[in-house]
């Protein structure tokens, strides 16, 4: 049903856009004509009369502006302006005004409606809605970052028919999460990134879903970085051919949480503080793009960053170990730092930190 929709949308928008070029076809021969008839006719009689006047006169004619600094004399002269602009000219530029405005609203009732392209590149899909506060949450969380508050979002999901909220930045896009046709409109192949939100938290085909989504959109996009929800632990192999993907396993996190914060009160306070972007202090990450030459053990790397309020708690290794020991932990280059502080560090600034 979808689909017959946008044939019949893009086929009356094709009919819109060949009857709007006959129009601009018609107002430019009638501004034309008229500017020659005028200056053909009446040049001998207004001395002062040149091509620009005439064009002058056409077009604040054809407007229905009219100033009255120039008129035609000569008996040709007026039959041109009858024929060129009251005829052709002035139907043919309130007709173009007309479906100029309701191209105008038309391309707002598709935007509210995510029947639109998304006309965005270098910007987030946040795909799949379960439901409007945790959508909410999302945007907010992530508009939060300095670094990303200007930054264009496009929601994308068939759940809804229009977006129960309005931001400046935050773009819907109306279909199915498994159709190419969807990530057309929502112009994937510009996207920087990705968050692929559940299908729904009592959804038992949510993990395969968001698992096809995130293959449609490492096909469409390479380079795409997408971070995908998982409900279940156990259907981790689904997500095992994904090469830019991250999975966070959402009830595993909480659960985590929840025992964390029973056995120690304060966790959970510490918790949202640093992995919120609206919170000062924020769990941050940093590539090591090349590693101090010599060795330089973490344990010495953790100190110094230190000096300048960077809490290391932990580092990734290229093959997927965790490490929250820094003893006889060398750097390596394409570990991945992890560490709490008020501003977010690139390497190089990282890199001056640390012992030279």
């Amino acid at each position: 049903m979808l689909f017959r929709i946008n044939r019949l949308v893009a086929k009356l928008r094709r009919r819109k856009e060949v009857g709007l070029s006959l129009l601009v076809a018609v107002i430019v021969v009638s501004i034309v004509g008229n500017a020659l008839t005028f200056f053909l006719f009446d040049r001998d009689l207004q001395d002062e009369l040149n091509v620009g006047d005439a064009l002058w006169y056409s077009i604040v004619s054809i407007t229905t502006i009219g100033y009255g600094d120039l008129t035609p004399v000569s008996v040709g002269a007026r039959i041109g302006t009858t024929v060129f602009i009251m005829v052709l000219g002035l139907a043919a530029f309130t007709a173009s005004v007309g479906i100029g405005v309701d191209w105008i609203l038309d391309m707002q009732f598709k935007e509210r409606t995510g029947m639109g392209r998304a006309l965005v590149k270098d910007h987030l899909l946040i795909v799949n809605y379960p439901n409007e506060r945790r959508v909410r949450q999302i945007i907010d969380e992530f508009l939060g970052d300095p670094q990303h508050k200007g930054d264009e979002i496009v929601v994308v999901t068939d759940k809804v028919e229009s977006l129960p909220f309005s931001l400046s930045n935050v773009h819907f896009v109306r279909g199915s999460p498994l159709e190419e046709e969807t990530y057309v409109r929502a112009n994937a192949r510009e996207a920087r990134q990705a968050i692929v939100l559940s299908t729904g938290y009592d959804d038992a085909s949510s993990d395969s879903v968001n698992a096809s989504i995130v293959s449609i959109l490492e096909y469409l996009s390479p380079g795409i970085k997408t971070v995908a929800e998982s409900l279940n632990v156990e259907h981790a192999l689904l997500f095992k051919g994904a090469k830019n993907a991250s999975i966070v396993h959402t009830f595993q996190i909480s659960s985590n949480l929840l025992v964390q914060e029973a056995q120690d009160p304060g966790i959970n306070e510490l918790t949202y503080a640093i992995t919120s972007n609206q919170v000062e202090g924020t769990l941050v990450s940093t590539r090591v793009d090349d590693a101090p030459p010599g060795a330089l053990s973490y344990s010495d790397a953790a100190k110094a960053l230190l000096d300048h309020d960077v809490n290391l708690v932990g580092v990734l290794r290229e093959d997927e170990e965790v490490h929250v020991r820094f003893g006889g932990l060398d750097m390596l280059e394409g570990d991945r730092l992890v560490y709490v502080s008020t501003s977010r560090h690139g390497w190089p600034t990282i890199r001056s930190f640390l012992p030279q």
